[in-house]
């Protein structure tokens, strides 16, 4: 048999990828079960990690006991008017 010139070939690094439509994935209720009581975990250890925090930011006298900033020094690379470098 002989090649049929006319035959395209594709490009060197050229690929086909087919389209597929999306799928509607049905979980099962154990998987879904199994990711909320991930999702709650998750949560909970935020909430812990926030608190403390929250109180570690209290203890070094950041922040007053309803969150309110208590030092308002700046470093004098911060202040305006400094001149200041920032390696660019």
């Amino acid at each position: 048999m002989a090649h049929d010139a006319s035959e395209e070939i594709p490009a060197e690094g050229r690929h086909f990828t087919p389209i597929v439509a999306p799928a509607n994935p049905t979980y099962s209720p154990e998987f879904l079960a199994e990711q909320q009581a991930i999702m709650t975990r998750v949560r909970e250890e935020g909430a812990r990690r926030i608190r403390r925090s929250c109180e570690r930011a209290v203890a070094l006298g950041i922040i007053d006991k309803e969150g309110d900033l208590l030092k308002m020094d700046l470093p004098a690379d911060m202040l305006p008017g400094s001149d200041r470098d920032f390696g660019g």
